[in-house]
């Protein structure tokens, strides 16, 4: 199971990845196996010092409606973590510490998007 999740996780990496050559701005997405997609728009995903944040708001790429509450997780949370989330909208704050976390946020019907927070 933990080798099947490590697969997934570096597939949707390569997917971003792949993706943000291909996009512009702040917008990332990842698709989830039913073709479901979050989007993440905010100004930047770049924060340095203890407490910066960054705000998101998320749509679906289809516009579908997304099924709430959304449910927002970031990996690493010595790094920093989601301090509020109402809606379609979260805030993640960090902790001061370098690094990069990722930021996943999923839905009730299984959509699913995938953000990198850089941490200068």
């Amino acid at each position: 199971m933990k080798t099947e999740n490590n697969a997934l996780i570096i597939f949707l990496c390569l997917s971003l990845a792949f993706g943000a050559v291909l996009m512009t701005g702040c917008e990332e997405t990842t698709e989830s196996s039913d073709g479901n997609v979050i989007i993440f728009s905010a100004s930047t995903n770049v924060l340095t010092g203890v407490g910066a944040v960054v705000t998101w708001t998320v749509t679906n790429a289809a516009d579908a409606s997304l099924f709430l509450p959304l449910i927002w997780t970031a990996d690493d949370t010595s790094l920093g973590n989601i301090t509020a989330a109402e809606g379609v909208t979260a805030v993640y704050e960090s902790t001061g510490k370098v690094g990069n976390n990722t930021v996943t946020v999923r839905d009730q019907g299984d959509a699913i998007g995938i953000t990198v927070v850089i941490q200068r």
